[in-house]
């Protein structure tokens, strides 16, 4: 009887463990910005546009956007979403300061951990 109490028990612990299909997964999300390009120059008070694509082989589980000003490191704005999809179409927007230098970076994370990133920096006049 006692034997048959630990194979319940393992049964039991063995079928809470993780999708082995999750854990094997190696790929990143692939995050691709697609605007503002590199180093453009932007006017104070205009709205800058972010947009771009993120996709991955499985599922998105969340995604990041951070602005910084490279100036001072300050993390200016931080974006979360959490997509649970394959893809995800990024589109966001922020107004310009002057005499700011920007680092927009967009950081996307799967289930399994993996994790894609992109970056572009631009400035206002």
């Amino acid at each position: 009887m006692r034997s048959l109490s630990a194979i319940i028990i393992f049964l039991i612990i063995a079928g809470c463990s993780k999708d082995a299909g999750s854990s094997n997964d190696k790929q990143p999300p692939v995050v691709n910005i697609i605007s503002p390009t590199a180093d453009r120059q932007f006017s104070a008070g205009q709205t800058i546009a972010i947009t771009g694509t993120v996709s991955d082989n499985e599922k998105i589980a969340e995604l990041h956007v951070h602005i910084s000003n490279i100036q001072t490191g300050a993390l200016l704005i931080d974006i979360h979403r959490y997509p649970a999809a394959p893809d995800y179409v990024l589109s966001e927007s922020f107004q310009a300061q002057a005499g700011t230098q920007y680092r927009i970076q967009v950081i996307a994370k799967d289930n399994s951990a993996n994790e894609g990133r992109s970056a572009v920096e631009i400035s206002t006049n």
